[in-house]
Order: structure tokens, then sequence, then C-alpha cells
């Protein structure tokens, strides 16, 4: 029962292994004139944050 057991653990393991590598697929290889940058994963600023200033109102007199 045991050799059973364990042979029965390698199988799935090596069926688990193949499936994630299969899913995983190929490194991309960037095609001549594809865009290499899409800047999808870079933090959102804004462009001039050094002019923002908060809205005060004129004093009246």
């Amino acid at each position: 029962m045991m050799p059973t057991l364990i042979v029965l653990l390698l199988v799935i393991l090596a069926v688990v292994a193949i499936v994630w590598v299969v899913r995983k697929g190929p490194a991309h290889t960037p095609r001549p004139g594809e865009d290499q940058d899409t800047a999808w994963n870079d933090p959102i600023t804004p462009a001039e944050t050094h002019h923002h200033r908060p809205h005060e109102p004129e004093p009246r007199s």
C-alpha cells in the first residue's frame, strides 16, 4: 500500500509541474518595432507636484 501512495504522489507532482510550466509559457521576446517599455507598472505621480497649492480665497476689504 505504501509504495502505491508514493507512486501516486509522484505522478500528481509530475502533473502539477507540467501544468505549471505549460501555463507559464515561454519568456516574451519582443519583435522588431514592438514597444519595449509600456510602463504599465510605474507608480502614478502627478507631472507637476511643485506647482500644486491649495486655492486660498483673496481677502475682501
